[in-house]
């Protein structure tokens, strides 16, 4: 019925209604706790994974709904994306936290700008009084944009370490990929080295540290990432998150949606989402493999792979190319859509 409407009103009613759908469901308890088969299991950093699927940074981000999607069948959870100081997130041409999905190319485009809390409240909180067996929670946090660059990686180093002492939290992910915010400034293997030195190689417990890069990150660029991670003695990469490649994702959507797409891009840019992103984060994490075996690092590290993934064949994809983990966003709300409170069951069981 939205669809009907002009492309302005579709994006207010769709932001409007994504905001009240998230409310509903952080407050949702489903009827039964599912659990996926033990054949699904999967064991990264010495942290048992009860299946190789969790939802993507973005979905909760004042670490709501650890209980809903553990009822589900998650294979873990993330919380975040949270940043040093509380944001509101975007408010554009009278439309706060502007959203809107793609319907005929399963695929959402956002222009969230990171509202959270703030790592101060947030390292505070209590996740779940009913922390689940082979269900771990990670966190995501990242450097502000409100900030200079210097000033924003200290502040994000302070929270790495509020982290490090949440008791509930048994990883990080670094977020290095937001495309939604303004960053500026600087090269990330400079901040990867200061992190590495102020934070990695500080830690007084075991906290895997993984650090996520855009989807629209190119294949040249990855190897010297990759290859510093390593020497760094980082614990994964996660590859990648939504694309503001708009040249390259308009020709896989629908026709259907390209007005819309067009006019949701132009009038507020955004992140893309969705199955768009399926072949370049699968080609991104191959390469990532194939070069992680070329490195051959001393410790154990993982590649994890966001973006595009929808079904149990993805997941099956992503294990023939030596992916360790996946996460999903957009495709869990697609799927949850058709399957409900069974939308693990349906893969897992």
């Amino acid at each position: 019925m939205i669809s009907q409407l002009p492309a302005p009103w579709q994006i207010r009613l769709a932001s409007w209604g994504r905001q009240q759908f998230m409310y509903n469901f952080n407050q949702h308890h489903p009827k039964e706790s599912i659990t996926p088969h033990p054949k699904h299991t999967i064991s990264m950093w010495g942290i048992e994974f009860r299946a190789p699927l969790s939802n993507s940074a973005g979905m909760f981000k004042n670490g709501e709904s650890y209980d809903t999607v553990a009822a589900l069948g998650s294979g873990a959870y993330i919380g975040g994306t949270s940043t040093a100081n509380a944001r509101t997130g975007n408010l554009k041409n009278g439309i706060a936290l502007p959203f809107i999905s793609l319907y005929n190319s399963k695929s959402a485009i956002n222009f969230l700008g990171l509202p959270n809390l703030g790592d101060q409240v947030l390292a505070q909180i209590n996740i779940t009084t009913n922390k689940i067996k082979n269900c771990p929670i990670g966190w995501s946090v990242m450097r502000s944009p409100d900030y200079a660059e210097n000033e924003g990686l200290a502040k994000l180093i302070e929270s790495l370490w509020l982290y490090h002492n949440h008791p509930q939290i048994d990883f990080i992910e670094i977020n290095e990929s937001c495309p939604n915010i303004k960053i500026g400034g600087g090269s990330i293997i400079p901040r990867l080295q200061i992190i590495a030195r102020e934070f990695l190689d500080k830690r007084t417990r075991k906290l895997p540290v993984v650090v996520k890069l855009s989807t629209d990150l190119t294949l040249d660029g990855l190897a010297p990432i990759l290859e510093e991670l390593i020497r760094l003695k980082f614990d994964g990469i996660n590859l990648g998150n939504t694309s503001i490649d708009y040249a390259n994702v308009k020709p896989q959507l629908d026709v259907k949606d390209a007005q819309l797409f067009d006019y949701f891009t132009q009038n507020f840019g955004g992140g893309v989402s969705g199955l768009p992103l399926k072949n370049k984060s699968l080609q991104l994490c191959a390469e990532a493999a194939d070069l992680l075996n070329k490195f051959k690092p001393n410790h154990e590290f993982h590649i994890i792979r966001s973006g595009g993934i929808d079904s149990l064949a993805d997941i099956e994809e992503s294990r023939a190319h030596g992916i360790s983990f996946n996460q999903w966003y957009t495709g869990f709300f697609n799927n949850y859509a058709r399957d409900g409170d069974q939308v693990y069951r349906k893969l897992f069981t």
